[in-house]
């Protein structure tokens, strides 16, 4: 199994802590949120863990040659546009199944236990327990429970995703495909998680992984890094 870990933004909503460092190296709680990325993908069925990575780049990559040696790195020029450029870097190195993530969330361990057994196809990781702001990317289901729509922008919806999507090896073509069909369509502007609204529109299924219940956090502003940082100290079975 490949992991796929895009860390190419320009973190701006972080201000000034990014300001000399990629937002994949910022700390939450004491340790980088690229190392929890790690944590969380340190499993027995990952064979391998590929980084993206974009903005000040050459600090991350120093970063993982000391930490995580074996983690590959591919950088991604065009960090300053949509993140599918960044996934379109990642593309031609994917052979197997993959789990893509994004470096600014928190997850707990168990969730990654729980992502493993979705059921053959491609999977987007959402949960049905939290309130959706503006901000939050919403999926609305069809009549299967399969996803029908994903954007941000929806008005009627059923759940949050959380910015995961697992793909078995039988479906990397067919996930392959989408992606550069609708990165052709959409341009270079759009975002990752539109290829998953684009193969629904076509009738390409996928799955939902509902993983309501478990906490996760994200760091996209300080506002969600104190809050992170919180929930971390106050918390110790957090990350379990």
């Amino acid at each position: 199994m490949q992991i796929v870990i895009l860390a190419a933004g320009l973190g701006n909503r972080l201000g000034k802590i990014t300001g000399d460092i990629p937002k994949a190296l910022v700390p939450v709680a004491g340790r980088e949120l690229i190392a929890r990325a790690m944590d969380f993908t340190d499993h027995p069925s990952v064979d391998q863990r590929i980084v993206v990575t974009g903005y000040r780049s050459k600090k991350l990559e120093s970063f993982l040659k000391e930490k995580y040696p074996k983690v590959a790195t591919i950088h991604n020029p065009d960090f300053d546009k949509g993140n599918i450029l960044t996934m379109k870097r990642a593309i031609p190195f994917i052979r197997d199944r993959f789990l893509l993530m994004n470096v600014d969330h928190i997850y707990p361990k168990r969730m990654f236990e729980h992502i493993l057994e979705s059921p053959e196809g491609i999977t987007a990781v959402c949960d049905f327990d939290r309130s959706l702001g503006s901000d939050d990317m919403k999926v609305k289901l069809d009549d299967t429970r399969k996803l029908h729509k994903i954007k941000k922008t929806l008005d009627v919806f059923d759940c949050g995703y959380i910015g995961m999507t697992l793909c078995d090896k039988e479906s990397l073509k067919r996930y392959i495909e989408s992606f550069n069909a609708h990165l052709s369509n959409a341009g270079e502007s759009s975002c990752v998680e539109h290829v998953l609204g684009w193969m629904a529109e076509n009738n390409l299924q996928v799955n939902i992984c509902d993983a309501s219940g478990m906490p996760w956090l994200e760091v996209d502003d300080e506002k969600d890094l104190a809050r992170a940082e919180e929930a971390l100290r106050t918390n110790p079975d957090f990350l379990l």
